[in-house]
């Protein structure tokens, strides 16, 4: 089915998987979607109708005011329906060995980065009256060994997105958390990539004198 729309989503994370998905059936459906990737190469791949791709980083505030602009900002004065965040890292490695480093990046860009999204966008959203989408994942519910730094940033979207929920629900904004299931995304092949360069730094000293 297709429908006609005046108004705009942001879809954060959108180079592939789950996000570039998502961004091509809103566009499918008539929305204008503003589509958030991190590279010019991304960018020229997603772009076609009703797909605006817009260069962002999601732990730079510089960025996040850009696309605060350019939602406001809109030639043709068309609303903002909804923000989907779904852009996110996974840093798997055991929790007595990972460097810190890593864990901070893991939750600059997969709480603090959401947050910032939201908090960019919440002017236009309650404006609209249009909705945040949070997307989820079951690392959100169980944690498995290797995956505790991952399984830590997505319960505590779970935590922020019950809360932002209850904290919106008065002024007609809807807060809503997705947990998709198994899905093979770049996403995986990245935190296998990340997991194996993290093991080469996590050689016991015993094995490095050997």
């Amino acid at each position: 089915m297709r429908y006609k729309t005046q108004e705009m989503v942001v879809v954060t994370g959108t180079s592939s998987g789950i996000g570039r998905a998502t961004a091509e059936q809103l566009a499918a459906e008539g929305f204008h979607v503003l589509a958030g990737v991190r590279r010019q190469e991304d960018a020229d791949k997603i772009k076609q109708k009703n797909i605006e791709p817009v260069i962002l980083d999601i732990t730079a505030i510089d960025t996040l005011r850009t696309l605060a602009e350019r939602v406001e900002q809109d030639p043709l004065g068309r609303p903002l329906r909804a923000v989907v965040n779904n852009a996110g890292i996974a840093v798997n490695a055991p929790l007595g060995m990972v460097p810190l480093d890593e864990l901070r990046r893991q939750i600059e860009v997969s709480v603090i980065g959401q947050v910032a999204v939201i908090q960019a966008l919440t002017p236009a959203l309650l404006k609209s009256g249009g909705r945040v989408v949070n997307i989820g994942s079951v690392g959100g519910k169980i944690s498995m060994p290797g995956f505790g730094i991952y399984s830590a940033a997505k319960y505590a979207m779970e935590a922020i997105n019950d809360s932002l929920r209850r904290e919106m629900s008065s002024f007609g904004l809807k807060v809503i958390m997705i947990t998709p299931g198994g899905v093979s995304t770049s996403l995986s092949e990245k935190g296998v990539t990340t997991a194996n360069r993290l093991s080469k730094l996590m050689t016991p000293r015993s094995a490095q004198t050997t």
